[in-house]
This record gives structure tokens, C-alpha cells and sequence, in this order.
């Protein structure tokens, strides 16, 4: 009788220290900033994120989530990641370009041909060659999400051509990539941070922007733009990283969960991306925005004026990853 209560005793007290290894494990409160406003498909997908992680740890890691440049520009949170001012952020490729120059690959003009040439190569091995140097730099990446691909819009006139690019004056991201593919189409590109292009374009500092889908119809670029053309030109996608000295704080088990609800939002985010896509056109089309649709040939026009563009990266980030990249079935 006396092993049998002490049998029972043992598998309490087993079962008691499995249960509470969350409950009794320390606790970590992390900061998430992007620059996306809270509707679009990125930012939902953040959120999702964090109530994933917490889920996982019965919460015992909470992210809080800032939004719309809340904590700065994209350049200010990944300087942040370095010094640990914040845990982790959604930025694109061009702007990690300027800490990890391989990066800008997936930005390249007319790089990819769908989403599933982008997922082929950021879900496969070529990522860790795009990403070499990394933890080099304080940062961690952990997956690849999605922002989408880019268009063009402006208040001068309908964009059919590349001859119609001639003049325009063009806010771009803070990226050399971005100003040289402008220069290249005979626009006037002018960096600047997401945070300022509204007034901007109000203002008429600049008549023109490129963005996604959805950072067009959420950032409301429709009431102070007239036209809009379906370029695709690049790709955009929003990398998910974390300071590599809070990395290094988790304990591996909770590295596990991160890893595995990173995969699940950024699933989740390029479905909700895709989706969506179409239904910003409608939407921005009801606001009043006239829209071009390019034909492949008229596509074509304008990737043949990145010839230059693609030679001065193949110094920057090699010639043989990027044909690797574009030759990705």
C-alpha cells in the first residue's frame, strides 16, 4: 500500500513540474515596431504573431506591437535591434540593405516573375546566403514575410510607358536601389521615410510614390493621387528580425515557439496579402483613382531599362546569387 501511494505521489509531483515549467520560467515582455498602419495585411499578420508566441508560453513571452512608425523610421528599429532599444521589427529588404547589402536582391527590378518564385527562394536555401553576415551585425533574422509587390502612383499622368516616367518627381525609399531604377525609367527620385510621404505628396514636394497595395489604399494615398499603374516593378517583403542580444536572453524552448508562430503568421500574412491585392484595386478605383493595367509587353518596356541597374548590383551583391534567384523554377 505504502509504494502504491508513493507511486501516485511521484507522477503528482512529475506531472505538477511538466505543468508549471511555463508557469514557473521567467518572463519576458518584448516590443515589436514596424511602420505599417494597423489594417494592412503585414501588421494584422503581427499581431497574429504575437498572440501566437504567447499562446505558446502560456504567457510567458508577451510582444506589444507598435505600429505606424510609432518607435521611427525602419532604419531607426533596426538600429534599435543593434542597441537593444527594441526586440524585433518587420522592415523591407531596402532598407536592411543599407546594414546587410545581399539583402537588396529581393528588391531587384523585375526579379521575380510570382509569388511562389518569391517563396521558392526565401523559404529555401538561398536565404541564408542572402542574409549572410546577419548575426555579424547584432540582428537576427528569423523569417520572411510579405508586403507585396510594388506600383506606382502619381498626379501628373496616366503611366503607360516608360516615357511617361520622364520628369516625374518620385518619393522612393532610402535605398540607392530604388533612386538608380527611377533615374533609369528618366524619373526624378527623392528618398524619404514613409512616415512623410503623405504631406508630401499633399504638399506637392513630390508628385509621385511606389508602395504595395496595401500601404497604398491604408496609408489613404488615393485622396491626394490621381492615377495609379499596376508595374509590379519590385518585390517587397517584410523580414522579420530580432535583436541578437535578446535572442541570446530566450531560452531555447521559447526560441522553438518564436520560430514556429513566425512560420504560421508569415503563412498567414501572404495569404491575407494575395487576397487582398484585388480588393485594394476596387477600393481605390471607388475612391476616384484611375487605373492602369500593363500588358506583358508593356511590362517588358520598362524591365528592359533595368539592364544597367542589375550590372552596377552585380558588384554589390554578386553576379551568380542573383542568376541563381532568377533562374529559381
Amino acid at each position: 500500500m505504502k509504494m502504491w501511494k508513493r507511486g501516485i505521489l511521484v507522477l503528482l509531483a512529475f506531472s505538477m513540474i511538466a505543468s508549471g515549467a511555463f508557469a514557473q520560467a521567467k518572463t519576458f515582455k518584448l516590443k515589436l515596431g514596424h511602420v505599417a498602419a494597423t489594417d494592412e495585411p503585414y501588421a494584422v499578420a503581427a499581431q497574429k504573431f504575437a498572440d501566437l508566441v504567447k499562446a505558446a508560453t502560456n504567457g510567458n513571452v508577451t510582444i506589444e506591437i507598435f505600429p505606424n512608425s510609432v518607435l521611427g523610421s525602419s532604419r531607426d528599429l533596426i538600429e534599435g535591434l543593434q542597441l537593444s532599444t527594441v526586440d524585433a521589427t518587420l522592415c523591407t529588404a531596402a532598407v536592411l540593405s543599407n546594414f546587410l547589402p545581399k539583402a537588396q536582391v529581393i528588391e531587384l527590378p523585375f526579379m521575380f516573375n510570382s509569388r511562389e518564385h518569391v517563396y521558392k527562394v526565401m523559404d529555401g536555401p538561398l536565404a541564408a546566403e542572402i542574409y549572410a553576415g546577419a548575426e555579424g551585425k547584432g540582428l537576427k533574422i528569423v523569417s520572411t514575410w510579405e508586403n507585396g509587390f510594388r506600383n506606382i502612383t502619381n498626379n501628373v499622368r496616366p503611366i503607360v510607358t516608360p516615357a511617361d516616367m520622364k520628369g516625374i518627381k518620385i518619393r522612393v525609399q532610402e535605398s540607392q536601389m530604388y533612386i538608380d531604377l527611377f533615374k533609369a525609367l528618366g524619373a526624378n527620385p527623392t528618398p524619404m521615410a514613409r512616415g512623410e510621404v503623405f504631406t508630401a505628396l499633399q504638399q506637392k514636394t513630390v508628385d509621385a510614390q511606389e508602395n504595395p497595395m496595401g500601404q497604398i489604399y491604408t496609408s489613404r494615398f488615393y485622396e491626394v493621387q490621381k492615377y495609379l499603374t499596376l508595374t509590379g516593378h519590385s518585390y517587397s517583403p517584410e523580414v522579420l528580425i530580432f535583436s541578437l542580444n535578446t535572442w541570446k536572453k530566450l531560452p531555447a524552448e521559447y526560441q522553438t515557439a518564436i520560430m514556429k508562430a513566425a512560420q504560421e503568421a508569415r503563412d498567414f500574412d501572404r495569404k491575407l496579402s494575395a487576397e487582398k491585392d484585388a480588393e485594394f484595386v476596387k477600393l481605390v478605383k471607388e475612391k476616384g483613382m484611375q487605373v492602369t493595367t500593363l500588358t506583358p509587353a508593356q511590362v517588358e518596356a520598362f524591365s528592359a531599362l533595368m539592364e544597367p541597374v542589375w550590372e552596377k548590383y552585380y558588384k554589390v551583391i554578386g553576379k551568380d546569387l542573383i542568376e541563381r534567384i532568377s533562374n529559381t523554377k
